[in-house]
């Protein structure tokens, strides 16, 4: 049989999915395998896992006859595949589960059709990671150890609304509500720009010219890895798509093109991709991602989803154009686009860009909404001010023109919510509502700005739908699966649940050992793991100013006793924190006791630091006792919370209990 290389073996011990391909299809069913156990399920592969001088045939007789399951990656090349039809025959005898992965739209042949009749398919060709975390859901249902990473793929329950509790990215921008702050220390700026419009008036593809190895020390398969995840993230939409072609379509319509090379720099690897317009010969954009060498194994999959979120940034943008975009434009776009993806890159930069975008084309509605994204990120960085005030109305204008342009643009609704005023609840809530009936973004970024007016307002129970449609959307967005693992945290959810959305953000950074120190300070005051917490504090290498961790240290010690005084000196030293950590001083200051100092910093984020986010940081099970607080309603007012709950009809969850706050009888 005709087998491919595969990733790491799972832990010794449990019984390993055997992989099932022809030798055509070696690269694609290496993605699969690698896939499969980053997502916790161990594999077994003939090129890996048969010794040299050991019987092959017999190796492959006792793998089947131990395996939990036989994937079988199906092909037109498998349907031709003697080998596979033995493998087949064995599966039968043994009485061992049968899976079908398809990564070409063909049937089976007559010799595959009885055994593979009453199999149902799953479609690698239709979504990668959605097929990926189907395939590896249905290993977990046939028993054995669980996978870890599959996505709930049905409504969860909603949680007991009246129960009562006691990035390796920079600043994560607007759209953070409740998980950016102490998150945004760690790099990067924009999941936002991993924009994917399913409903774009054209479609694209981009052709996959390979990537050169550089370095013959890389290892076999590095190259082929990197084509086949840089195909793998594009087939999570369908307006960009992965073409093999080996030459650009005929015609005179722009011919996209992506690739690169990859080799050692030092002790690093180093990973150079350009798109390009093979029909002009135009470099439209081209960056470095440098890696560490301890993850060579994981890097194909790190710069695809860095690259493509690049290009998926700029071409879907192209996409909603009704022309073809002039080459000009499409590269001022990817500059700006990259502006929000690379480690270090500046919004200031990018709105430069994208107001030489619209300078070249001034009917692109996208390139106006880019304008807006930018401007506003931008203005979010700087303090009050006539700077501050210059950008946000740019920003506004931007928007309004990239309405009148193109009434379907969603992008431009969702950012302009974030413009008309902090206060103005409701009438966010109309430009978002008008952002989910316009054209549907396959990042789900609608649902995730949705869910975070929802999580301002207290609504949690409908928050976890939104956040839920964003993950079910699009799993790359790291922010989406942060926000999501949050609130469940927050209801009380089964910490294997919050885990697998954890786990599916760190699967997307390059440093997730720094992401996941974040995350357990970050989650303590909600999840009572404080022994955990202090570990990581006292261990961990943040980037953050030199009183953060001696500050956190002693909170965490005072939350482990039951000394008042040393509460009382804690949270004086969490007072002290800076801006960009102010939901942890929230959220430790309300641990602590100190609930009119958490209720003091939330109206200075909402209110100073125009932080809309605050609010939901209110009705996290830590701030309960803050809501029976006398002077919780005064600030509710003033934060607009009072005018929306009436003008909108609706209350917050807590106001669903049997006991409930005494602001609720107010509404």
């Amino acid at each position: 049989m005709e087998q491919a290389e595969l990733g790491p073996a799972a832990e010794a011990g449990e019984r390993s999915v055997f992989i099932s391909y022809a030798t055509a299809d070696r690269d694609k069913a290496l993605a699969i395998c690698e896939a499969m156990e980053r997502r916790g399920v161990s594999c077994w592969i003939s090129c890996r896992d048969v010794e040299p001088g050991e019987n092959y045939q017999e190796a492959i007789v006792h793998a089947i006859r131990g395996a939990r399951a036989l994937v079988l990656v199906f092909s037109e090349a498998a349907n031709n595949s003697n080998e596979i039809k033995k493998e087949l025959s064995l599966v039968s005898r043994f009485g061992i589960p049968l899976l079908a992965l398809r990564i070409e739209d063909v049937e089976p042949s007559d010799a595959f059709a009885y055994e593979l009749s009453t199999r149902q398919w799953i479609d690698a060709f239709a979504g990668w990671d959605r097929s990926i975390d189907a395939l590896v859901a249905r290993v977990a249902r046939l028993g054995g150890k669980p996978a870890h990473h599959s996505p709930s793929t049905t409504p969860l329950p909603l949680h007991d609304a009246g129960r009562d509790a006691n990035g390796s990215r920079k600043r994560l921008g607007l759209v953070a509500a409740g998980a950016a702050g102490f998150l945004a220390l760690a790099g990067g700026l924009g999941w936002h720009f991993t924009r994917t419009e399913a409903a774009a008036s054209q479609s694209l593809a981009v052709r996959l010219t390979g990537f050169e190895q550089l370095s013959s020390d890389l290892g076999a398969g590095m190259t082929g890895a990197m084509k086949d995840e840089v195909g793998a993230a594009f087939g999570e939409d369908g307006v960009v798509s992965a073409s093999t072609a080996a030459a650009p379509p005929a015609g005179t319509a722009p011919a996209y093109a992506i690739g690169g090379s990859v080799r050692h720099e030092g002790d690093k690897i180093k990973v150079i991709t350009r798109l390009v317009n093979e029909r002009t010969g135009a470099n439209l954009w081209s960056a470095s991602f440098i890696y560490d060498q301890a993850q060579a194994n994981h890097v194909p999959r790190l710069a695809a989803v860095a690259a493509t979120n690049v290009v998926r940034c700029g071409l879907y943008a192209t996409s909603t154009y009704p022309r073809a975009l002039p080459d000009a434009t499409l590269t001022n776009l990817m500059s700006a686009c990259n502006e929000f993806e690379v480690e270090g890159g500046e919004p200031s930069k990018a709105l430069n860009f994208a107001r030489k975008a619209v300078a070249l084309t001034p009917d692109f509605s996208a390139g106006w909404s880019m304008i807006t994204i930018a401007g506003a990120v931008a203005a979010m960085r700087l303090p009050d001010g006539p700077q501050r005030d210059a950008f946000n109305k740019e920003a506004l204008d931007a928007a309004n023109r990239a309405i009148d342009l193109d009434p379907k643009n969603s992008e431009a609704y969702a950012y302009k919510s974030y413009l008309i005023g902090t206060n103005d609840l409701v009438g966010r809530e109309k430009l978002l509502k008008q952002a989910l009936e316009a054209r549907p973004l396959a990042c789900g970024c609608e649902h995730h700005f949705y869910g975070n007016l929802l999580a301002e307002t207290g609504r949690i129970d409908y928050a976890l739908l939104e956040f839920q449609r964003a993950v079910d959307v699009l799993s790359l967005n790291m922010s989406s699966q942060l926000s999501y693992a949050d609130l469940l945290s927050q209801v009380g959810r089964r910490d294997s649940e919050v885990k697998e959305h954890v786990d599916a953000a760190l699967d997307l950074v390059p440093k997730p050992k720094m992401l996941s120190d974040q995350i357990d300070i970050y989650l303590a005051p909600m999840t009572g793991d404080y022994t955990k917490a202090l570990q990581t504090v006292r261990t961990t290498t943040q980037p953050v100013p030199p009183n953060v961790m001696p500050a956190l240290e002693k909170a965490i010690l005072a939350l482990q006793g039951k000394d008042a005084a040393a509460r009382r000196e804690a949270a004086s030293a969490i007072a002290t924190l800076p801006q960009p950590l102010d939901d942890i001083k929230v959220r430790y200051l309300a641990a602590l006791g100190d609930y009119p100092a958490a209720l003091r910093q939330v109206g200075t984020s909402v209110l100073k630091n125009k932080d809309p986010s605050g609010r939901a940081w209110l009705f996290t099970p830590v701030m309960a006792p803050a809501l029976r607080d006398p002077g919780f309603p005064a600030l509710a007012r003033q934060l607009g919370l009072m005018d929306y709950w009436k003008n909108s009809g609706t209350k917050p969850d807590v106001c669903k209990s049997a006991q409930t706050p005494p602001f609720c009888g107010m509404i």
